[in-house]
């Protein structure tokens, strides 16, 4: 699906604001829906969709999983959002509501949800010089957008948060996580890569600084990992169009209960993919006192570029210490 047509779509189905850049970088937002990011694109119009638009959930108004690249929520989880501000580079939503918190208190809440296009000097501050650098050469393509999301209340509250991305998979995609070691499936380790008791039929493999996760939306598995012991930037790469994809997040608190989960969907023998599949980055922000006036803030950036392999190959070796070469002949790709 192209960003267009993502576009048209989502217009048909609810409002949609728009954020963009000189270079072709543009990013659709849903304000009814949580305000979500519910896709982006680094080609202008005619671009590719990163964001996962789950047309099934959407038709079927399952809004739990409507897809969207960043999204917040609260526990529970709350819904529309309003257009505060709104410019070129930036977009300021807000939601005020009465609902209960976490621990099931009635509580009213104030919300405040930023978005903001990525400049060269934030991408350098969270990525890296290399990959600032990066955008400066010919043949590559990038968009990358911060979001900061704010709760705050009159009275005091208990406040879990999760943040949210769902994606396309593609039989060529894999994410890209740096480990210490490779006792990630000991007893000791903190990364766990059980789903629901089961195995990850070989989806997950592992190499000395990493764990590859195969993202082709045709078998269920994940890695869940604890904040603390999470590396400052995760990554997926989409090996034959040449997209590698960065996230990081920022949340409060360093509690060992807060924690990272990537997840693959499908089901293990399916031969095609459907419309249902998608992969995700989820951080979960353990519940957490919230005093009176005082606020939390969850962080979450995502930065897509498209580029030659030459190009790809040095970023993913700078980033995380790996080749394209090594993660297809892992992967057999």
């Amino acid at each position: 699906m192209s960003y267009h047509d993502a576009l048209n779509y989502l217009a048909q189905k609810t409002s949609v604001i728009e954020l963009y850049d000189q270079w072709g970088g543009r990013v659709a937002i849903c304000p009814e829906w949580n305000g979500r990011i519910l896709t982006s694109t680094c080609d202008g119009l005619d671009g590719e969709s990163f964001g996962c638009v789950n047309v099934q959930a959407i038709d079927d108004e399952c809004a739990e999983d409507y897809g969207g690249e960043d999204h917040w929520t609260l526990s529970p989880i709350v819904h529309p959002f309003t257009v505060d501000t709104i410019k070129e580079h930036k977009a300021v939503l807000q939601r005020t509501l009465q609902t209960n918190d976490a621990n099931g208190v009635p509580v009213e809440f104030h919300l405040s949800r930023t978005i903001s296009l990525l400049h060269k000097q934030k991408i350098e501050a969270l990525f890296g010089d290399i990959v600032a650098d990066a955008l400066t050469q010919e043949n590559v393509s990038a968009v990358g957008f911060h979001t900061e999301n704010t709760v705050k209340t009159p009275e005091k509250a208990c406040v879990a948060s999760r943040l949210r991305g769902m994606f396309n998979p593609s039989p060529n995609t894999v994410i890209i996580l740096s480990t210490p070691s490779e006792d990630f499936a000991t007893e000791s380790s903190p990364i766990d890569i059980d789903y629901q008791g089961g195995s990850p039929h070989g989806r997950i493999r592992h190499l000395p600084q990493n764990l590859l996760v195969h993202a082709d939306g045709r078998g269920q598995c994940q890695i869940t990992m604890p904040f603390p012991d999470a590396p400052p930037i995760l990554g997926a790469i989409e090996l034959r169009f040449g997209t590698l994809t960065l996230w990081t997040f920022d949340v409060p608190n360093g509690s060992e209960a807060n924690a990272i989960r990537l997840y693959n969907s499908g089901r293990s023998h399916a031969e095609e993919l459907d419309r249902m599949a998608y992969y995700e980055t989820n951080c979960f922000s353990a519940a957490q006192e919230l005093l009176p006036e005082d606020s939390l803030t969850y962080c979450q950036t995502t930065l897509h570029l498209n580029a030659g392999n030459d190009v790809l190959d040095n970023l993913v070796r700078q980033v995380f210490d790996v080749s394209l070469e090594e993660i297809a002949k892992k992967m057999h790709m």
